[in-house]
């Protein structure tokens, strides 16, 4: 998981202890410069505007191993991590 996904799921409720207790178990990696450029490419090459689903895609994509990643926007992600060998995109 990039770190960046817990500017989206976090929010400094009640809530957040059940995200806290299922990002305990999940692997998280640091937005790199790198990261950044990629994610800026994919957006460019795919015409789509959201930052955030850009650096989730590009940091599993770099994982070089398979990723499984959940999200309400399957459609974005879909287009963000089209042809990333390994990349699964599931909605929930």
């Amino acid at each position: 998981m990039s770190t960046v996904t817990l500017a989206e799921v976090l929010r400094g409720h009640r809530r957040d202890a059940r995200v806290h207790r299922l990002l305990a178990g999940v692997e998280q990696e640091p937005v790199t410069p790198e990261a950044g450029r990629a994610a800026g490419e994919v957006l460019g090459r795919t015409g789509r505007n959201d930052t955030i689903d850009a650096i989730v895609a590009v940091t599993a994509g770099g994982l070089g191993r398979r990723v499984r990643l959940l999200t309400g926007d399957p459609r974005d992600l879909g287009a963000l991590t089209a042809g990333m060998t390994g990349v699964t995109v599931v909605p929930i």
